[in-house]
């Protein structure tokens, strides 16, 4: 596309939106004038007739109302009119299929769907309101003067754009033969002519352009003769140049190489160490569920093994009873049976075994519950079963999870409960059990003898908190601000990977969560977790929250 023609369509197109917005804002205003105009007339007419009609309805003249409805009809634009009151249709006038439709008063000529503005006005009496009229006015007219409008403005606006483009025709000849000539040279510098000078006549753009690309033309010659010049030391330098960069891009290779092996390692040492945490936490778990089965499965075995030889001792004296049943009736000898027969029940001590019995089957009733206990609270931290967000109970996680560490915690600390009203609070289960197992577990370790852990729990606002508190050595204030840094720790080698309080942090920041310590050196630690008691909703460009 042309210089010329860009110039003609630029002027042309921005002519065009000049004019259709002063026609748009003239249109618009014109019928904003018009839809008032009509508006202010409905109502009015409304009125009028509501006012003119008011004695022949309390007087139930129809013959004046018939007059009344004839009247306004000789209004221009009043297509139907009609006087109601509380029991129906008084008078009415104008096209019967319009009258048939059910009247619905217009607002605003927006609403209007059927060429006819409604309108209505109340028939009151010092306040009371003893029917209404209701009348119907064309919206032709306002049509056809927005329809004679719109014509004009597009004839006056064809006219300008016409003018414009002529203008802008004869400008675009002007500016473009000035181009042509800085063109032509363009065309032979590119082909060799260097320091080929145009004319340049006037003070106008076009002029400066002009000199400025003889003063280019010379400039490119003079710079020629000195590339010929330096060609010749570039040509030495390029054989050595290229052989750097070889060299070079081989060193690169190797770094890169090397790099990516370095990363590679980091990344396995780093996954490592995570499934390393993993595992020790497992194994925790597992250790602490083996202890708490262990114990009552223990006594179980012992009471039933006991229940076995009372048992053992009843068949006993029920044989020896069978062995000497029959002797009892036939032979004298039946005193010596029968005290054979109690001489053995007082052997395997039969009136105790029939109450210890029960006793011990009660006690192995309670093992066995015990043991349940035991896996129903290891199921309720891990929570396998529900891995979504949903609404959990803080303090049953909470007392799942000191069970379930109960093992790491037994001979460092008594545990006290100090349970606030808590809500439901919409969480995933199992991660917060995991970030609290973490957060007691660590409070055990900084215990150096025997001491206490106290877990409470509170709500303020739209939050609740649970803070975990000891009596260990406390945090040193140089090491606060690195607690929650991964595999930052302050134990020795081999205690711990410095990933427990990360994981809690991280659990709470996809919670929206915070935690809050507080600590000072030898009066222990306090971490308390506050959680929102509901997620907030996510957004476009909100990550998951599951």
């Amino acid at each position: 596309m042309s210089f010329r023609l860009k110039t003609l369509l630029g002027i042309a197109v921005i002519q065009a939106v000049l004019l259709l917005i002063l026609i748009a804002g003239s249109l618009n205003f014109l019928r904003a004038s018009n839809e008032e105009e009509l508006l202010k007339r409905a109502h009015a007419t409304a009125k009028l007739f509501a006012a003119t009609t008011r004695d022949a309805v309390l007087a139930t003249d129809l013959a004046s109302l018939e007059s009344a409805v004839a009247a306004v009809l000789t209004t221009p634009g009043v297509v139907y009119a009609r006087v109601l009151d509380s029991r129906g249709v008084l008078a009415r006038g104008g096209d019967p299929q319009i009258l048939s439709r059910p009247f619905q008063a217009d607002a605003r000529i927006a609403q209007v769907r059927d060429g006819i503005f409604d309108a209505d006005a109340k028939i009151e009496v010092r306040g009371v309101a003893y029917g209404q009229v209701e009348v119907g006015l064309s919206v032709d007219a306002i049509h056809a003067v927005l329809r004679e409008a719109r014509a004009q403005a597009l004839g006056i606006a064809t006219i300008a754009i016409g003018l414009v483009a002529l203008f802008s025709f004869f400008l675009g000849l002007y500016l473009t033969r000035g181009l042509d000539a800085l063109k032509e040279g363009t065309r032979r510098l590119a082909a060799g002519e260097l320091g080929y000078q145009i004319a340049a006549r006037g003070s106008d753009e076009l002029a400066q352009a002009a000199r400025a690309f003889n003063g280019m033309s010379q400039e490119l010659r003079t710079a020629a003769e000195e590339r010929r010049r330096t060609e010749l030391e570039l040509t030495r330098y390029k054989e050595h140049l290229e052989h750097l960069v070889q060299q070079r891009t081989e060193e690169l290779t190797r770094a890169n190489g090397d790099l990516r092996e370095t990363n590679r390692r980091l990344e396995e040492a780093h996954n490592r160490l995570i499934q390393s945490e993993k595992m020790a936490s497992i194994g925790q778990l597992a250790a602490g569920v083996a202890h708490e089965i262990n114990n009552p499965v223990g006594f179980i075995q012992s009471n039933l093994g006991t229940l076995e030889i009372y048992l053992r001792g009843l068949i006993t004296v029920i044989d020896a009873y069978d062995r000497n049943a029959g002797a009892l009736a036939e032979y004298p000898q039946f005193t010596e049976c029968r005290e054979t027969i109690e001489a053995v029940k007082r052997a395997v001590e039969l009136d105790y075994l029939k109450q210890d019995a029960f006793s011990l089957l009660d006690e192995s009733r309670a093992g066995l519950q015990r043991v349940a206990k035991i896996v129903t609270d290891l199921k309720d931290f891990s929570h396998i079963d529900e891995l979504d967000w949903q609404l959990a109970d803080l303090h049953r996680g909470l007392d799942s999870t000191l069970n379930v560490v109960s093992n790491e915690l037994r001979g460092k600390a008594d545990i006290l409960r100090q349970y606030g009203a808590l809500p439901e609070v919409e969480c995933l289960p199992a991660e917060l059990n995991q970030a609290f197992a973490n957060m007691l577990i660590n409070a055990a370790q900084a215990i150096a003898g025997y001491g206490e852990i106290t877990v409470a729990t509170g709500a303020r606002g739209d939050e609740v908190w649970v803070e975990i508190r000891d009596t260990g050595c406390g945090i040193a204030a140089e090491h606060l601000k690195r607690i929650f840094d991964p595999f930052f720790t302050t134990k020795p080698v081999g205690k711990g990977t410095g990933l427990g309080l990360s994981l809690a942090y991280s659990i709470a920041e996809r919670h929206h969560g915070r935690i809050e310590v507080d600590s000072q050196p030898g009066r222990g630690a306090a971490f308390r977790v506050w959680l929102p008691v509901r997620q907030p909703k996510p957004t476009a460009a909100a990550g998951d929250g599951g």
